[in-house]
């Protein structure tokens, strides 16, 4: 019985080490490596100033990277009259603050095909627009993360 227990004991210190390089290493990292877990600072890929009039081309694509507060994230994108639009469930994944963060530092770059577009994030307080957004959501993933929370949604706007 003890030899099981210090097997066991040993099996769950490889499996956190495993997991703690696996989150070192992908906050280092050139843009989130794993979908769940935050990512380094875009590092590669060319600045474009200049993002497109009408963000169309992104409506089919099921998440795009995006990086705020010097952490990158996968994220779901919505497409709505051409304008393009994240969304942040409040309740899934848990621990995330990026939404929170992006009251008082709007800063983001959204990196779509090796090119980064630096953007602001700017929070959707349009109940009618958050309804659409809900309405998109509902279509392309078949609802939120987790139904029984809110989510915000944010525009990523040009640069000012």
């Amino acid at each position: 019985m003890k030899k099981l227990a210090k097997t066991l004991l040993i099996g769950v210190g490889i499996l956190v080490a495993l997991i703690f390089l696996l989150v070192v290493v992908n906050r280092m990292s050139d843009g989130p490596l794993v979908e769940m877990l935050a990512g380094g600072p875009f590092t590669s890929g060319e600045i474009v100033m200049e993002g497109p009039a009408n963000w169309s081309f992104l409506a089919d694509r099921m998440t795009i990277e995006f990086e705020s507060a010097g952490r990158s994230r996968v994220a779901w994108i919505h497409v709505v009259d051409g304008n393009a639009f994240i969304g942040a469930s409040l309740g899934f994944p848990p621990f995330k603050t990026w939404h929170e963060t992006a009251l008082e530092d709007p800063a983001a770059v959204l990196r779509v095909d090796g090119k980064r577009y630096p953007r602001l994030l700017t929070k959707i307080e349009d109940e009618v627009l958050k309804a659409r957004l809900h309405e998109a959501g509902q279509r392309k993933y078949g609802g939120s993360p987790d139904p029984s929370s809110e989510t915000w949604y944010f525009r990523l706007d040009p640069p000012r």
